[in-house]
């Protein structure tokens, strides 16, 4: 078997994440996930979606879901994922195209994130997920970098104090961020899309995305 990188080409969502949800702009989004996205939840928790090329002369589908799942339970030391800060949530094809795979894993919050994609995955990133308190304590200078959705205006040091406890996403990765709830503020490498995401796909470094 050649590397894991062969088999699946970018993680996409599980069944919830291919259903019609709320997008970031409170629209409908009807489409299905393409492409990496990370779905949001309000409790801080997330799921990582990817979605790659499958070459079904390396691995057959069964073989990567049990890899996967088998990827999750060393990093959990042999424990179960239920109620675990990981868990597998899908491993299948795409329905419009089998060449292609979907895989989803959950996540408790960013810091196993961080530490699952540098351990397991071999690619250490950044990405932060919390409210807009943490994240001028952990030290993030968001009112140099934030805007208005609307006003497309810079954030004002009023403004900031008056959303402490909004959630913000800072992610440095080629990602579309699919949020639970209305987006407020965005940096200004990141835009909203006719279907409601948040998408950093073309940006470069660091993103952000406050919601309400």
């Amino acid at each position: 078997m050649k590397g894991r990188r062969r088999a699946i080409a970018v993680l996409t969502a599980l069944g919830a994440c291919m259903l019609a949800l709320a997008g970031c702009s409170g629209q409908t989004a009807e489409e299905p996930i393409r492409t990496s996205t990370i779905v949001l939840a309000a409790d801080g928790s997330f799921t990582q979606c990817r979605v790659e090329d499958f070459d079904r002369e390396d691995y057959q589908l069964e073989e990567l879901d049990g890899m996967i799942r088998q990827e999750v339970r060393d990093y959990l030391g042999g424990a179960s994922e239920e109620g675990g800060p990981v868990a597998v949530e899908q491993v299948s094809h795409l329905e419009e195209n089998r060449a292609q795979v979907m895989v989803a894993l959950h996540f408790a919050d960013s810091e196993v994130y961080e530490d699952y994609r540098a351990l397991v995955d071999k690619q250490p990133c950044e990405l932060f997920y919390g409210t807009v308190g943490e994240a001028l304590s952990a030290g993030y200078d968001l009112a140099a970098v934030l805007q208005d959705v609307k006003k497309g205006t810079a954030v004002t040091p009023e403004q900031l104090e008056k959303i402490g406890d909004s959630m913000v996403v800072i992610f440095e990765e080629a990602l579309q961020i699919r949020c639970p709830s209305k987006v407020q503020y965005i940096g200004g490498n990141v835009r909203i899309t006719d279907s409601g995401y948040a998408d950093g796909t073309e940006g470069e470094g660091l993103k952000y995305v406050v919601i309400k």
